[in-house]
């Protein structure tokens, strides 16, 4: 119960509240009725006994009154629940000391405390009482019976009547064990509704979040001369990964993956601080290099999000129109070109995490490639690395270079769905997928000219900019 009246304090003591609000009339009423039939099991057994039937009739009606008074002082409104349970105590110790004077009064020997402890027995089995407040109102009703019978009956006091005194109390613990097996399991029913409840609520506010975290992510180009698709697929409906998209004025084409640390509502959070970030960037310039933006990501990330202990790795990218990608990454992992042939070309990040080192990244290395035309761009976030197999063997990178180099698709732009539907296979029908993916392809329209490699050469000299694409190999 201490777990649920911390976790469900609420929700319990308004189920509590309600509960004792109706069970507190029927009991006044089920007393009422008790009275009546036991003074008409009484009565033929009294007949002729005019003293022992008078002083049964006398606390039977005054038992009566007092539950009819109760139950009108709990019919004013506004009672609160403390006030119900306080009232509920009161009336069956009142009412135990009335029955245990009257009939300790005209009887020889002492009444039994079965008698004295039906009201008690019956307010177990109906009020929401907690196991403590049952044995302080049993406990109360034992004094109640003990003194009357010291005090008002012919027995003689001793140990055999205190033995038997003690031993007589445990005729109350039924009520005690009722009250505590009923508490048990209003407890876990509340705690239970509780949970789905919440549950209900929750995955309601997680699909109109996921609704806003979509909003965020660019439409796929399925058309144009530069052209991209990619597939995002988090563990827990939202996650720690975005694609940007910002098309400058010149025509060329931006893209930042963004790759959080965690999974789940957490990082969505701070993904949607860096795409404002990424936004307010484009907005003031059109034009913003792959190595400036990820240096003003990182002053941002030193600023905003290490001081909390989150960081995030990022890959920028601008295409152009004739094919060229310039390419800078922080951290992230490395991003792939599919050539013609089967071979890929690997373009690795060239400075660290966002806001992971003590110092600004005020210059960060540009990569310089191409792209031509039937080759893809592929790039995917960090997760893909971990997933796992039947076995728990990891992915990794060596993993992820086999999948791109040995998936065949007809078109470039199916290669995000190709790519998860060979982690799945990866995976296995073994548990759930245990971090959040994203992928990415990016390829040139038919419609676009083409530049050639030397010029590639040329232009990364004269700029200054190193051309860092790095063969891992080809089909056998």
């Amino acid at each position: 119960m201490t777990l649920v009246e911390t976790e469900f304090g609420e929700a319990y003591q308004a189920e509590m509240a309600a509960l004792l609000a109706r069970r507190f009339r029927v009991l006044c009423v089920a007393w009422a009725a008790l009275l009546a039939l036991l003074f008409l099991l009484d009565g033929p057994v009294l007949w002729g006994d005019w003293m022992r039937l008078v002083g049964h009739l006398a606390a039977h009606l005054i038992q009566l009154i007092v539950v009819l008074l109760f139950w009108q002082n709990a019919q004013r409104s506004g009672t609160r629940p403390r006030d119900l349970l306080r009232l509920s105590f009161w009336l069956v110790v009142i009412n135990a000391v009335i029955a245990s004077t009257i009939f300790h009064a005209i009887q020889d020997q002492g009444v039994g405390l079965i008698r004295i402890g039906l009201g008690f027995l019956m307010a177990c089995i109906l009020l929401p009482w907690t196991p403590r407040q049952a044995l302080q109102t049993a406990a109360a009703v034992w004094l109640a019976w003990i003194l009357a019978q010291l005090l008002l009956s012919n027995e003689r006091l001793g140990f055999s009547l205190l033995a038997a005194d003690a031993i007589a109390a445990v005729e109350l613990l039924p009520g005690v064990v009722i009250c505590w097996f009923r508490t048990t399991r209003l407890g876990r029913r509340i705690e239970s509704a509780s949970l789905r409840r919440d549950y209900e609520q929750f995955h309601r506010e997680l699909f109109d979040a996921r609704r806003l975290h979509e909003a965020i992510f660019p439409p796929p180009r399925l058309a144009g001369p530069i052209r991209f698709a990619y597939h995002d697929a988090p563990r827990l409906g939202i996650g720690g990964d975005l694609l940007a998209a910002h098309e400058a004025p010149d025509g060329s084409l931006s893209l930042v993956l963004l790759d959080v640390a965690g999974d789940g509502i957490a990082a969505a959070l701070t993904v949607h601080r860096l795409h404002g970030e990424i936004e307010r960037l484009f907005a003031e310039n059109p034009r913003y290099r792959p190595r400036d933006l990820i240096a003003a990501l990182d002053r941002y990330a030193h600023l905003m999000l290490a001081p909390h202990g989150v960081y995030a790795t990022a890959f920028a990218l601008r295409f152009d129109h004739l094919g060229s990608v310039s390419a800078c990454g922080a951290g992230h992992a490395p991003v792939f070109i599919r050539r013609q042939d089967g071979s890929l070309e690997q373009i690795e990040s060239t400075t660290w995490p966002l806001g992971s080192s003590d110092s600004l990244c005020d210059e960060c290395e540009e990569t310089l490639a191409l792209i031509g035309a039937g080759e893809v761009l592929i790039a995917h976030s960090d997760g893909a690395y971990e997933w796992r197999d039947r076995y728990g063997r990891r992915l990794g990178p060596d993993g992820v270079q086999a999948i791109i180099r040995t998936t065949r698709v007809d078109d470039p732009l199916q290669w995000p769905a190709a790519f998860m539907r060979q982690l799945h296979r990866f995976r296995g029908a073994f548990g759930e997928p245990q971090h959040d993916v994203l992928v990415a392809a990016v390829c040139m329209g038919v419609d676009a000219p083409q530049r050639s490699r030397s010029w590639l050469t040329r232009t990364a000299t004269a700029a200054g900019v190193a051309s860092r694409t790095a063969s891992v190999g080809a089909p056998a």
